[in-house]
């Protein structure tokens, strides 16, 4: 295991996935919390199931080319979609220059045309830039489950939609509950959402089944008014 040292430790450890056997890179800020994990045999590879989602973007906005990501973490996401989709730019807000640094060491991040990285505070970017986005997605953790208060604000969200083109996307990350006292944030931030955007869907990644469930869910936002194809 790689401890970093400083207030806002960062663990590195390697571990195995348990429905596959598959050896999997993890970082964590939390020693019981996943903030990212690689496959060291295929370091492109969407290796946490959430990250997943953030390909619904595609669907929502097919058009896409400029996306903007609010925490970089192992860079997961960026890496797969820098592959995935070749007329895609990717500016990624990641406040800790550490993140970045362990990204490129441990997690495969190399230097691309197409990737902007900004260390700095997402609302504050948010607030003084002025470029459009077709989509926006949310990764940003204060804590292994806490998204920072700032960026979960009516202000910061009006922020986002602004940002976006007229039918851009927002999705973030949440992990919550649907119902029942863990929910409680989840709803508080769908209100939230819903005061700004046109449409806003959840979707629950482990079980839709289950709304007690504590789990990550995917909160799409669309600026457009029109209903999504189906």
């Amino acid at each position: 295991m790689i401890s970093t040292p400083g207030t806002n430790r960062i663990f590195i450890y390697p571990s195995i996935e348990a429905q596959t056997g598959r050896s999997l890179l993890i970082m964590a800020t939390h020693p019981k919390a996943v903030q990212s994990a690689m496959y060291p045999d295929d370091p492109i590879a969407l290796a946490v199931d959430y990250t997943q989602y953030y390909q619904l973007f595609a669907h929502f906005k097919p058009d896409f080319k400029r996306v903007l990501m609010i925490g970089g973490g192992g860079y997961s996401f960026p890496k797969f979609a820098l592959s995935r989709y070749p007329g895609i730019h990717i500016d990624v807000m990641e406040i800790d220059p550490e993140v970045t640094a362990l990204a490129g060491k441990f997690f495969a991040l190399r230097d691309d045309s197409r990737l902007s990285i900004f260390h700095e505070d997402a609302r504050s970017f948010l607030n003084a830039q002025g470029k459009k986005y077709d989509v926006i997605l949310g990764d940003a953790f204060s804590s292994h489950y806490s998204i920072p208060f700032h960026l979960s604000t009516v202000e910061a969200v009006q922020r986002m939609h602004d940002a976006l083109v007229d039918d851009g996307v927002a999705l973030v990350n949440i992990l919550a509950a649907i119902d029942g006292k863990d929910g409680r944030f989840l709803r508080a931030e769908y209100a939230t959402f819903k005061t700004v955007f046109s449409q806003v869907y959840l979707f629950p990644v482990a079980d839709p089944r289950d709304s007690q469930k504590w789990q990550n869910v995917m909160l799409v936002a669309l600026k457009a008014t029109s209903e999504p194809s189906s």
